[in-house]
């Protein structure tokens, strides 16, 4: 009897081993995988699919250039004048977008966005022909939606209403990714060094002509403020800026009721980074001088024929080169530098004695941010 028991327990051992030995195995026998396993597999793969999809589809976008914009005036809506200011800043973007994707990409214009605290929709600058930041900026290509093919790309301007002048906080973003630069960053600080520079130790002239000096060459470190006597800016940087803008909006509201004076302001900043350029006199006509300034595909980025001086750094010191006739100076080449423009009008009185000044100026820093070039012009009025 217990060799019975023996033989059927060997049997049921055999066969308990050779299902399972089966079921490791069998390439037809194995075990399902428990659904929630399975679901897993799908969600990873999907969002892996997912994932790879936006990837392609988001474009390569790099900052060309950018500005920071102040505008004040005292009009309404009816162009009266009144104690009111309305000041307005804007943040003006030149990008370059591509795709680098293998399908089509469609660029939506309203996906670009600008934080600064609050976001921001973009908006559209006023025209101002005698300033050369905003003349650039009009003049150039507008940011729009468009589908860009494989490998295709486009350059454009986009401009947003903003809270300030240029600061930390600004954000722009495509969608949900930021549009960021180690060039961007150091454009800041070219912006920071041209505003505090005194520029008067490189064009060897003060920063204002009182209204008895204009027209001569020797202008004064104090301004002159009242309604008999306006001072005028020579060159500009952050300093002279305030000082105007502080002037003539306590002026203005101090006048009476029946005789508002119009206070029209703008200060407007761009910087190009991290460019190869030349700089030199092109002869236009038989008796002026165009100052031109090419990067190293040959793009101007600057040709202007308005210049009171040019000052050149060499050996720590500065040398200006005045055009009289003609812009007498040499052809010069500057590795990685950054181009600042700066634009300033104060317009202040009454259609009858208004005071006009205007200054465009053209600053390059090297690598160290070293102001190492600066072509100037003032122009001033009275109406």
């Amino acid at each position: 009897m217990a060799s019975r028991n023996k033989i059927v327990t060997t049997v049921i051992i055999l066969l308990l081993l050779s299902v399972l030995f089966s079921g490791c195995t069998g390439e037809n026998n194995i075990a399902p995988a428990p659904e929630s396993t399975q679901k897993e597999a799908v969600d990873v793969l999907s969002q892996k699919v997912t994932q790879s999809s936006k990837e392609e589809n988001i474009p390569e976008i790099s900052i060309a250039s950018f500005s920071s914009i102040y505008l004040h005036d005292n009009l309404d809506n009816k162009d009266q004048t009144t104690y009111n200011i309305s000041e307005k800043y804007y943040a003006a973007y030149n990008l370059s977008i591509k795709n680098n994707g293998s399908n089509g990409l469609e660029f939506k214009l309203n996906d670009l966005r600008l934080h600064d605290g609050d976001r921001i929709n973009t908006t559209a600058l006023e025209p101002y022909g005698i300033l050369d930041v905003l003349r650039d900026l009009e003049n150039e290509n507008k940011l729009q939606d468009t589908t860009l093919l494989p490998g295709q790309s486009l350059n454009g301007t986009v401009a947003f209403r903003v809270n300030s002048l240029y600061n930390e906080s600004f954000l722009l973003m495509y969608n949900k990714t930021p549009v960021t630069s180690a060039s961007f960053e150091k454009s800041i600080e070219a912006l920071r060094t041209a505003e505090k520079f005194n520029y008067s130790v490189a064009l060897g002239v003060p920063p204002y002509t009182n209204c008895n000096e204009r027209g001569g060459e020797n202008g004064s470190y104090e301004p002159k403020f009242d309604d008999n006597c306006n001072a005028f800016a020579n060159w500009v940087n952050r300093s002279i800026f305030e000082t105007f803008q502080k002037s003539d909006v306590e002026r203005m509201r101090r006048s009476p009721p029946d005789n508002i004076p119009q206070t029209k302001m703008v200060y407007a900043l761009r910087v190009i980074p991290e460019k190869n350029i030349s700089m030199f006199p092109v002869t236009t006509r038989e008796f002026s001088s165009n100052l031109l300034v090419i990067d190293d595909t040959g793009k101007e980025m600057i040709n202007t024929f308005r210049i009171a001086g040019v000052a050149v750094l060499s050996n720590q010191t500065y040398t200006l080169f005045k055009p009289r006739w003609k812009l007498i100076m040499p052809r010069m080449n500057f590795s990685s530098v950054s181009v600042v423009k700066i634009s300033f009008e104060g317009t202040y009185g009454w259609p009858m004695g208004q005071r006009l000044s205007f200054v465009n100026q053209d600053v390059i820093l090297d690598d160290n941010l070293n102001i190492i070039a600066v072509r100037y012009n003032p122009d001033q009025f009275v109406s």
